[in-house]
C-alpha cells in the first residue's frame, strides 16, 4: 500500500469524526442558540430577575417529582414491551437508564436513545438489535400520545382558537394557503419515490441490506409485542407517563402570581405546545421549548416579559439543573458497577 493511499484512508476517519462533531453536537447546539438569541435579544434581564424573585421555588423544586416519576413509569413501560421477546431486565436498571438518557440527549441530541439501548443491552444481557425494536415502538407511543394531547388541547380549547383565528385573519390565510399548497404532498411524494428507488436499485448495498434486516427483525419483535397479553397496562403506562409530564409542566404555573389563575386549560395547551416543541433537533428542546412556551401564555395574555421570566426559569430548573445532575448518578451507578463487576 503506498503512502498516498494511507493517508487517504486516515483521512476519512477524521473527515467522518468531524461530521460526526457537526451533526451531533455543533448545529444542534448552535440552533438553540441562536433560537434563545432571538427570543432574549431584547430581554432586560434587571426586569426578569425582579419577576423572578417574587417566584415560589419551593413549588418549582416539587414539580421535579413528577418528572423523575416519569421515568419510573416510562421504565414499566419498556419492561412491558421486551418481556414479550423472552427477557426479563431489572426495573431499576431500566429507570436509571432513562435518567442517563436525557442527560445524554441534553450534550447530544438524539444519542441518550442509542446509550438507554446500549448500557441496559450490557448490563442485561439483552442484544442491542432487540432493544433498539422496542425502543421504535416506545417513541411511536410517544408520538401517538402527543398527537392525542394536540387534539386535546385544541378541543377544550376549541372556542378561544376559533375566536383568535377570526380576530386575526392573516394567521388563517397562511394556515390555509399551507393546507391548499401542493408543496407539501409533493414533497411526500418524492420522498416515497426516492426510498422506493434505494430499496429497489441498490438492495444489494451493504447498508441498505443492514437496513432491511433491521426493519425485519424489527418488524418480527413487533409482531410478538403485538400478541402481548398486558396490552390495558401499556395503554395505562402510556397514559400516566403523560399525566406525569403534565404536572411537571403544569406545576410551575403555581410558583408565579402571573400563572397560578390561568388555569388546566391553558396548562394543557402549553404543555401539548412543548411536547410538540422536542421535535425540534436541539439539546434538551433549548431554545424550541423557551418559543412554544412564552407563545402560549403571551396567547392568553401573559406579558412577554412574565412569559419569558417563566420559561428562563422553569427549563433552568428542570432541564440545566436536574436533568443533568439525575443522569450524572445515574450514569455513575452504571459505571460503579461495572469497575466493581
Amino acid at each position: 500500500m503506498d503512502n498516498s493511499t494511507q493517508q487517504e484512508q486516515g483521512k476519512k476517519p477524521e473527515k467522518r469524526s468531524f461530521l460526526n462533531i457537526l451533526f451531533k453536537i455543533i448545529l444542534p447546539l448552535a440552533l438553540g442558540i441562536l433560537i434563545l438569541y432571538f427570543l432574549f435579544r431584547n430581554t432586560d434581564f434587571n426586569k426578569m430577575w425582579a419577576i423572578l424573585k417574587d417566584a415560589n421555588f419551593g413549588i418549582l423544586a416539587f414539580s421535579l417529582i413528577f418528572g423523575a416519576f416519569a421515568n419510573y413509569i416510562r421504565a414499566l413501560r419498556w419492561k412491558l414491551l421486551i418481556t414479550p421477546l423472552g427477557y426479563n431486565p431489572g426495573v431499576s436498571n431500566l429507570t436509571l437508564s432513562f435518567f442517563g438518557n436525557y442527560a445524554v440527549n441534553l450534550a447530544l441530541p438524539r444519542a441518550g436513545e442509542l446509550w438507554r439501548c446500549g448500557v441496559v443491552s450490557k448490563e442485561e444481557k439483552i442484544p442491542f438489535a432487540k432493544l433498539f425494536g422496542t425502543l421504535i415502538l416506545d417513541r411511536l407511543l410517544d408520538t401517538l400520545t402527543v398527537a392525542v394531547l394536540l387534539l386535546l388541547a385544541f378541543c377544550v380549547n376549541m372556542q378561544f382558537f376559533l375566536n383568535y383565528l377570526k380576530d386575526n385573519k392573516n394567521v388563517f390565510d397562511s394556515l390555509m394557503s399551507f393546507i391548499e399548497s401542493p408543496m407539501p404532498y409533493i414533497a411526500l411524494v418524492v420522498l416515497a419515490i426516492i426510498v422506493f428507488v434505494i430499496f429497489k436499485f441498490f438492495g444489494d448495498t451493504k447498508i441498505v441490506r443492514k437496513v432491511r434486516e433491521l426493519f425485519s427483525n424489527m418488524w418480527s419483535d413487533m409482531k410478538s409485542i403485538g400478541k402481548m397479553r398486558q396490552k390495558k397496562e401499556l395503554i395505562f403506562y402510556s397514559i400516566a407517563i403523560y399525566v406525569c409530564y403534565f404536572f411537571y409542566s403544569y406545576i410551575p404555573f403555581y410558583a408565579f402570581d402571573f400563572t397560578v389563575d390561568l388555569g388546566f386549560k391553558v396548562g394543557l395547551v402549553a404543555f401539548a405546545m412543548g411536547s410538540l416543541s422536542m421535535i425540534v433537533p436541539t439539546n434538551g428542546g433549548m431554545g424550541a421549548w423557551h418559543a412554544a412556551i412564552i407563545a402560549s401564555l403571551v396567547l392568553y395574555g401573559v406579558s412577554a416579559e412574565s412569559s419569558e421570566a417563566f420559561a428562563f426559569v422553569v427549563y433552568g430548573i428542570q432541564t440545566i439543573i436536574w436533568v443533568p445532575l439525575t443522569g450524572l448518578i445515574a450514569i455513575g451507578i452504571f459505571s460503579y458497577r461495572n469497575r466493581k463487576g
